[in-house]
């Protein structure tokens, strides 16, 4: 089994971070149960998806186009 660190984040979505893979999944890279060695919880810290999106200042700058047209 491989070995997983479950971290909470204070938003209370889960990740399961890989610490360790095992020789099964090295050679096949199918993924087999998850054995959870360590837990993290992250008070101060949402996860990647709830993160207020962070822009550089000259974003304005930049012209998108709504669609893309090829």
């Amino acid at each position: 089994m491989c070995d997983y660190t479950q971290r909470e984040y204070s938003c209370g979505h889960f990740r399961w971070i890989a610490s360790k893979w095992c020789r099964e999944y090295t050679l096949t890279h199918k993924r087999c149960q998850p054995n959870v060695t360590h837990f993290e919880y992250r008070a101060d810290e949402p996860c990647g998806e709830c993160k207020p999106k962070e822009y550089p200042p000259w974003e304005n700058l930049i012209r998108r186009n709504k669609q893309a047209t090829y």
